[in-house]
C-alpha cells in the first residue's frame, strides 16, 4: 500500500523476502499455541485423574470433553503448521523459478551480443573446412587406430591347424591311425 501514498514500490525479491518472513513467523505463532494447549492437556489430564480419585464423576466429563477439544484443536494446529509450510515451500519454488529466469535472460542476452559481434554467414566456410578436416582426421584416426590393433588381435588368436594323419598318401581329416 505504500506505493499508492508516495512510497517506494517493492521489488518482486523484496515482496518474497517479506512474505517468507510472514509466512515463518505464523508457523512460529501456531507452534507456540499447540505447545501451550499440549500442556494445557497434561493439566487436564491430571485434574481429571484427581477429580476421578474424589468421586466427582461430574467434573469429569465436563473436564473429558474439554480434553477431547484441546486434542481435536492439537490436531489443527498441526494441519494448519504444515500448510503454512507448504506455502513457504511454494514462495520457495517461485523464488528459484525466478532465478532461473533471470539466468535465462543473461544467457539470452550473451548469445544475442555475440551473434552480433560474429558473422555467421562469414564463417561457414570456415566451418565447412574444419568439418571436411575433421571427419579425414577421424577417418585417419579409426584406420590408424585399426592397423595398431591387428598384430595384437593376431597374436591373441591362434591359429587352427588341423591335425590330420593319413593313410595311403590319401587325405582323410577324421581317420587318426597310421
Amino acid at each position: 500500500m505504500s506505493f499508492l501514498f508516495g512510497g517506494k514500490q517493492k521489488t518482486p525479491a523484496e515482496m518474497m523476502k517479506e512474505y517468507k518472513r510472514n509466512v515463518d513467523r505464523s508457523v512460529r505463532e501456531i507452534e507456540r499455541e499447540r505447545t501451550k494447549l499440549q500442556q494445557q492437556e497434561k493439566k487436564v489430564i491430571a485434574d481429571i485423574k484427581k477429580a476421578a480419585k474424589d468421586g466427582q464423576m461430574g467434573p469429569v466429563k465436563i473436564m473429558a470433553k474439554d480434553l477431547v477439544r484441546t486434542r481435536s484443536q492439537v490436531t489443527k494446529f498441526y494441519q494448519m503448521k504444515c500448510q503454512m509450510q507448504a506455502v513457504g515451500l511454494r514462495l520457495q519454488t517461485i523464488k528459484s523459478t525466478q532465478a532461473m529466469t533471470d539466468a535465462m535472460k543473461g544467457a539470452a542476452k550473451a548469445m544475442r551480443s555475440m551473434n552480433k559481434a560474429v558473422n555467421p554467414v562469414s564463417k561457414k566456410p570456415n566451418a565447412k573446412t574444419y568439418s571436411s578436416i575433421s571427419h579425414l582426421h577421424l577417418d585417419l584416426t579409426a584406420h590408424q587406430l585399426t592397423l595398431n590393433s591387428m598384430p595384437a588381435l593376431i597374436m591373441k588368436t591362434k591359429p587352427f591347424i588341423p591335425k590330420v594323419t593319413t593313410r595311403d598318401n590319401s587325405l582323410r581329416p577324421w581317420s587318426t591311425q597310421g
